[in-house]
């Protein structure tokens, strides 16, 4: 859908996710009619408008949650509906029997009560085929509506996403660059750094979700790229935050010194230049090679330099930092390692093209 278009429809109160249910809902009801008729048209646009989130798999989720507490419920309500009729004790019975069963075979909330629902809708309209019937449309009604999920996505989805997680490593690279003399009751860097992480997360989450939609069926290529480099910045920021709280614990003169300071901008600029070169179009004028060399000798010389005048504790904390500094550069450079091989490795269609190539030729030949 066009991103314009959309906003305009948005201002009239045509959102994607009302879009999504509308349609949901109508083809249910519409596939129902054509397949049954006039009986229980109901449950399948029911199903659909309940069900529909704004991802696939949320809405895969909430409706497998529903069909099973549908089957479960239906079956309880058959069988105590052969003995008792519809009554105060025969609802309780079956209440206690459905949801007791849903509970401790520890099922989601969702399902428990759906479980509830349909003992007493069952019970209520006894009739041999009324389960058959909701489940049938139920799971219709759940087809149709993930169906739609997966065609009716956001637009430019994919450009959001990514500039999602470049945004965090950015955000990351700043983070680190500010923990020099950072305190416990500091909140500034420390929101910084949870900023990044909510920023990496959520970009991570999307990723994931967008891998069942078919709209972005053509970029799979690209997104197990994407997914792979956010997973690697999301290890940085863990070392990241063992690198805050190493500097918690060093004295002042240390945490406030000029070499921290030069080193943790070397080091961030690490993650500055892997997150621009990878998740950016932007062109970028420094080596993310000549980046890592100059952290890491940085690196080196300080600690080293720091072993001869320092005491056997100190050096403790400090060689805890600087591992955890090492590690950034490490994974840095495992990730800018995993993207030229993604981004080397050929296209499934650009194989079938050269072997098509070769064969064409070996035919001429013979």
């Amino acid at each position: 859908m066009n991103e314009g278009l959309l906003d305009r429809l948005e201002k009239y109160g045509f959102s994607l996710y009302m879009i999504r249910i509308t349609l949901a809902a109508s083809l249910s009801w519409v596939a129902v009619h054509s397949l049954y008729g006039d009986q229980y048209l109901y449950f399948a646009p029911l199903a659909a408008i309940l069900i529909t989130q704004a991802s696939v798999k949320a809405s895969l989720e909430k409706g497998i949650y529903r069909l099973i507490g549908i089957i479960i419920g239906g079956i309880v309500s058959l069988i105590v509906g052969q003995f008792f009729d519809v009554g105060a004790f025969s609802i309780l019975l079956i209440l206690l029997i459905g949801i007791g069963i849903a509970t401790a075979c520890r099922m989601n909330i969702q399902a428990v009560s759906q479980v509830g629902v349909t003992s007493v809708l069952a019970l209520t309209f006894y009739h041999n085929d009324y389960v058959l019937w909701r489940v049938a449309e139920t799971f219709i009604g759940v087809l149709i509506a993930l169906i739609i999920n997966m065609i009716i996505v956001p637009p430019n989805r994919f450009v959001k996403v990514k500039a999602l997680a470049l945004d965090g490593s950015l955000l990351l690279s700043d983070a680190l660059k500010g923990l020099v003399g950072i305190r416990r009751d500091s909140s500034k860097d420390n929101n910084m750094l949870e900023q990044a992480g909510k920023l990496l997360s959520a970009s991570n989450q999307q990723q994931k979700e967008m891998f069942y939609t078919i709209a972005h069926y053509q970029c799979r290529g690209d997104l197990k790229g994407l997914i792979q480099a956010t997973a690697h910045l999301k290890t940085i920021h863990s070392y990241v935050k063992e690198i805050a709280d190493d500097i918690c614990l060093l004295p002042a003169h240390h945490a406030n010194s000029d070499w921290m300071l030069e080193v943790l901008e070397a080091t961030a600029d690490c993650i500055a230049v892997y997150g621009t070169k990878t998740l950016s179009k932007a062109e970028c004028q420094r080596s993310l090679t000549d980046c890592l060399h100059r952290a890491r000798d940085l690196q080196a010389a300080s600690f080293s330099e720091l072993q001869g005048r320092c005491s056997l504790s100190s050096v403790r904390d400090l060689g805890a930092l600087f591992s955890h500094l090492n590690r950034v550069l490490e994974e840095v450079e495992r990730a800018s390692s995993a993207t030229y091989v993604v981004a080397a490795r050929p296209s499934t269609a650009e194989i079938t093209r050269a072997i098509r190539l070769i064969k064409k030729g070996l035919s001429q030949k013979l």
